[in-house]
């Protein structure tokens, strides 16, 4: 019998769904597992990549003749079986000339879609309807939320698509559990992509209104994307710092809490991230997201996108922090990424 050959094609885009690759392909590489990487930018998708696995320099985020030959070259040869593993329906649509060759060769496809789309333009739309009508050429179809599955189902009701297919985010539990310290100066960070789905200019707008009224907070952007010059230009008066991308122990070694002000996020790895470091998470309501808050307990949860509550909700996180880091230790084991990746696999491997 072939061995099995994992390959994981990546958008090119740091945030969310690279760490849910990472992730997936870590579990597997544990395990022995052979898997390939496809990016072409890989180390600047990823902060790390496990060391068993092979990375290939493909670009996959538009169609290009010479990417889609070297794509049938490595994902038609009959060396290995193949599982290809996606987090982007684009993929399925750019080089659909391959997807029936896919199924002549017995390659298997799995895609994860992570939420909906954000402000639905009529591209986006006959793209999603596009996938909508070819979705069954996949072979295991896998939604990141509840919200995520629902929007699909609202804009495309004709899909039929099985109950049990939520797989949520896990998170690495921290090997030392330590409540986080509360700085001199509460720091306040926003993690994310750039980009207008993610909502960064609310998170300015808490820190404009926050600093008018306390001198005691200083407010982080961990990130990078296409509003990062805007963002810096307009926010220079209230003195935020941006960092771009950073490793994830620095950002949360410099971070008390985090406010998520994200209009799509269905369930939000960041949250996850945060609190397997003791850090309490303020989150707009989104989604899922209350499946990893839970209110006055280790974060909050907002209903209204309104400065002034969230700047009540920092205040009192900022007043009982022990407790609220405390729990979010305690609640982050509750989606430990083995087990998250274990139940993912069990069905298909």
């Amino acid at each position: 019998m072939k061995k099995t050959q994992f390959i994981f094609i990546s958008t090119g885009y740091a945030g969310g769904a690279s760490r849910f690759i990472f992730d997936h392909l870590n579990y597997l590489s544990k395990r022995n597992k052979k898997t390939i990487l496809i990016d072409d930018q890989p180390f600047k998708t990823f902060s790390k990549i496990p060391n068993k696995t092979i990375v290939k320099k493909i670009k996959v985020n538009k169609f290009n003749l010479n990417s889609s030959k070297k794509l049938e070259s490595l994902l038609l040869s009959d060396n290995f079986r193949k599982i290809i593993f996606l987090t982007n329906y684009a993929f399925l649509i750019r080089y659909f000339s391959l997807i029936n060759q896919f199924k002549k060769k017995n390659v298997k496809i799995i895609l994860t879609i992570h939420s909906g789309l954000f402000n639905l333009s009529l591209k986006k739309y006959f793209a999603g309807l596009f996938f909508s009508l070819i979705y069954k050429k996949v072979d295991y179809l896998f939604f990141g939320s509840n919200s995520a599955k629902n929007w699909w189902l609202k804009f495309y009701p004709w899909m039929k698509l099985k109950k049990n297919l939520i797989q949520y985010n896990g998170v690495e539990i921290q090997k030392k559990n330590r409540i986080n310290k509360l700085k001199k100066k509460i720091l306040i960070s926003f993690v994310g992509r750039l980009e207008k789905e993610n909502n960064p200019e609310f998170f300015l707008e808490i820190a404009k209104d926050y600093l008018r009224n306390y001198d005691d907070a200083i407010f982080n952007i961990y990130g990078d994307g296409s509003m990062y010059n805007y963002l810096k230009n307009i926010s220079k008066r209230n003195k935020i710092k941006f960092y771009g991308w950073q490793a994830k122990e620095k950002i949360y070694k410099n971070s008390n809490i985090i406010i998520i002000t994200s209009k799509v996020n269905n369930f939000p790895y960041v949250a996850l991230e945060a609190k397997s470091f003791g850090i309490p998470v303020i989150s707009c309501s989104r989604g899922d997201v209350k499946r990893i808050i839970k209110n006055n307990f280790d974060g909050y949860i907002s209903y209204t996108e309104s400065t002034k509550i969230i700047i009540n909700l920092i205040n009192r996180v900022s007043k009982n922090y022990n407790k609220f880091s405390r729990n979010s230790i305690q609640r982050s084991k509750l989606f430990e990424v083995g087990n998250a990746c274990k139940k993912f696999w069990k069905n298909i491997i």
